[in-house]
């Protein structure tokens, strides 16, 4: 029988009333490390109204009309993702794989019917889906099989905190290479922890402090406030061959607690990635 969707979801769920402030929502995420917080209206009764991710706080992080405004005074209903979709705990995963691909989300809620009453039971994530992957999928895809090739989220040491917020806005995370080889790595969780705010409110890019010019001499030099990539990466990577078991590439992302592996080839060089999309891409495949 396939894994069903009771086996992985996740029972507890953190909720926060839609006119909570994104300052709560962003403590809630730290506090107990997760990466959505599923959104709920007390004026009616408790029902799920909405669902705030890391990618929502992402895209606040380059957006004009709000990144001037400090985040106790954005509300949760300003920015939260809706429709929210939902999955009964008996149905199997590769349904919820299917879900989330066709809809382009990180989760559903997990809804059952109590003497004819809705009850949220759950939250069933990608990354319950590529543990599941990991536990029940041995030997059926190799990594090659799946992994992107093209378009690839690349960015340089040296861009900039908003070209880099940009890229992981429409992708997911971002690849930090030089001379062909991924240095480092930055996800949602690095822009949305990153202490850019206060910056970014006031325009700074540069203080001007004493130290050693160009040319070697003491004198007055510009340090700049806005972060690059290499200042906000993880460096160093863990990566991945073309030929290795898909379902050992989801092991490594669960053991680590990352979605986003590159794929690197006898010489070192990049060739390839693979995130958590590819292994729901292969669950629904069967």
């Amino acid at each position: 029988m396939p894994p069903r969707v009771s086996k992985y979801m996740t029972s507890e769920v953190v909720t926060a009333d839609e006119n909570d402030n994104l300052a709560r929502i962003r403590n809630l995420m730290i506090r107990y490390g997760i990466g959505r917080v599923v959104i709920v209206s007390s004026k009616s009764g408790g029902r799920v109204v909405g669902i705030i991710s890391r990618s929502d706080f992402v895209r606040i992080m380059y957006n004009r009309k709000r990144m001037y405004r400090p985040l106790t005074d954005i509300l949760a209903k300003e920015i939260m993702s809706t429709p929210v979709y939902s999955i009964r705990p008996t149905r199997a995963i590769k349904r919820a794989a299917h879900i989330m691909l066709t809809r382009r989300i990180g989760s559903l809620v997990v809804i059952d019917i109590v003497n004819g009453v809705e009850e949220l039971k759950g939250i069933i994530t990608k990354t319950d889906i590529v543990r599941a992957y990991a536990e029940n999928y041995k030997g059926i895809h190799r990594v090659e099989d799946v992994m992107i090739t093209e378009d690839l989220p690349i960015v340089h040491p040296q861009h900039s905190f908003f070209y880099v917020a940009e890229v992981v806005g429409e992708y997911g995370r971002a690849l930090v290479v030089d001379n062909e080889k991924v240095i480092g790595v930055i996800t949602k969780a690095d822009i949305m922890y990153s202490n850019i705010f206060p910056l970014a409110r006031t325009g700074a890019k540069f203080v001007k402090r004493a130290g050693i010019t160009g040319r070697g001499l003491p004198g007055v030099v510009r340090v700049y406030t806005i972060p690059v990539a290499y200042d906000i990466m993880t460096p160093n990577p863990i990566v991945i061959s073309p030929s290795e078991d898909l379902a050992e590439a989801a092991k490594i992302m669960i053991t680590n607690g990352i979605s986003t592996l590159p794929v690197v080839n006898g010489s070192g060089k990049l060739a390839g990635l693979v995130t958590k999309k590819e292994i729901l891409k292969a669950v629904r495949k069967g």
